[in-house]
């Protein structure tokens, strides 16, 4: 049996940037896309966006994006 890679699972970051989504949301792929970039375009056609946080990207279900603090935290090390 051989193993193979499928993809990549984008997740959504919750309101304020660095807790858990209420609704444990992820982008429902389309089962060509292959990379981030291409899972993150079929995000957007469901209402997804991403935000540019410091060092990092971050990425919003329609349910947060409404629900979103102004101040994104700094993830802490």
């Amino acid at each position: 049996m051989t193993a193979r890679p499928t993809g990549v699972e984008a997740s959504c970051d919750g309101p304020t940037g660095c807790d858990d989504c209420p609704d444990s949301a992820a982008i429902r792929s389309d089962f060509a896309s292959r990379t981030a970039r291409q899972v993150r375009a079929d995000g957007r056609e469901d209402g997804w966006t991403r935000r540019r946080a410091p060092g990092r990207l971050i990425d919003l279900c329609p349910h947060c994006r409404t629900h979103l603090t102004t101040d994104i935290e700094e993830p802490q090390p």
